[in-house]
């Protein structure tokens, strides 16, 4: 089935739903999506050069760049007011790019903690695990993993009407079985904990491994510990708050029962619902904050960037020589030349 109605759903509604998501979104993709395509070609760079660290940092921008480009369709659901309006197989398609890439997000934020910790703290230790053929296979198992651990939903109901001219993409007040539930608790420990954890494993680790280093720069030992800080507190301000919300909803209907007619708390639900809405619109801040991230984990990139710019401008300018030239010999023009 693609979709289902639910008479006994909960009467949630949240004036808050036409105006801040549907404004962080705009601000998001409005800044987003440029940030991000520079993150992507600066990171394109860093992989050129034979740099691990760019695989990971373009598969993050990639993954930031696929969720930006969902936000649309979902932008017009909140203004709508919670009433999906491009069909269940759109809902489907918009709904897994947007919370699978919350997750890659997420899990690449943990790749550039544990490779950042490698390089400082065991730069000999582990140099085979930091060639960028590893940092490639790593980054294709976090795909892989992410694609087949958001995949399930997809077989079930995309889209729920309730008797409040809801119609939910994605979502459903309550939620819509005991394996929903569970598969909540499963996002909130595997998709959110378990990366969070490595980032504060690692911070940790490249705290003790800089208290330790004599040779490290004053400048550069403030540098490193700001991005191993900045990761784990970007990724605790843009998805603790959802995910807090999402496991408290799904703990709640797991002791209440599996409706609300059995028992589900629909006055939780209708009391949570504006902030949950709402914080699972800060969640895509986060593609604004890696683009920052980027700068502190490559310092050199902003030259690199430079370089390439000067480079394409003295190419272009080469070009309009060219151009110049063969239009006094015989009149072509610049496009039957190149």
């Amino acid at each position: 089935m693609s979709n289902s109605t639910y008479p006994d759903a909960c009467n949630v509604d949240s004036g808050l739903d036409g105006v801040l998501p549907p404004s962080l979104y705009a601000l998001v993709f409005v800044v987003g999506l440029p940030a991000n395509l520079l993150a992507l070609w600066a990171a394109w760079l860093q992989v050129r050069r034979g740099r691990e660290l760019g695989v990971y940092l373009l598969n993050l921008s990639l993954s930031d760049l696929l969720l930006i480009c969902a936000l649309p369709p979902w932008t017009d659901y909140y203004l709508r007011r919670d009433v999906w309006g491009y069909g269940p197989g759109a809902c489907r398609l918009f709904g897994f790019v947007f919370y699978t890439n919350l997750y890659v997000g997420a899990a690449f934020l943990s790749c550039v903690s544990a490779d950042r910790y490698l390089a400082v703290a065991h730069p000999l230790r582990f140099p085979g695990a930091r060639p960028i053929r590893s940092a490639a296979a790593v980054s294709a198992l976090v795909w892989l993993l992410e694609l087949a651990a958001n995949a399930p939903p997809l077989l079930g109901d995309a889209i729920h009407r309730d008797q409040y001219n809801h119609t939910f993409c994605y979502e459903s007040y309550p939620l819509s079985g005991r394996g929903a539930a569970l598969a909540n608790v499963g996002r909130v420990l595997a998709g959110f904990l378990l990366p969070w954890g490595v980032m504060m494993v690692c911070y940790a680790g490249l705290l003790r491994a800089l208290r330790g280093s004599a040779s490290c720069e004053r400048r550069e030992r403030r540098r490193v510990r700001r991005l191993a800080l900045g990761l784990p507190c970007v990724a605790l301000l843009c998805y603790g708050p959802y995910h807090a919300l999402l496991l408290l909803r799904s703990v709640v209907f797991l002791i209440g029962g599996n409706s609300v007619a059995a028992g589900g708390d629909c006055a939780l639900e209708e009391r949570l619902f504006p902030a949950y809405h709402a914080s699972l619109a800060l969640a895509t801040l986060n593609c604004l904050a890696d683009p920052a991230l980027y700068c502190l984990a490559c310092p050199g990139a902003r030259g690199e960037v430079a370089m390439e710019e000067k480079r394409w401008e003295w190419w272009s300018l080469r070009e309009d020589r060219v151009c110049m030239w063969y239009d006094v010999m015989d009149g072509c023009s610049c496009s039957s030349t190149y």
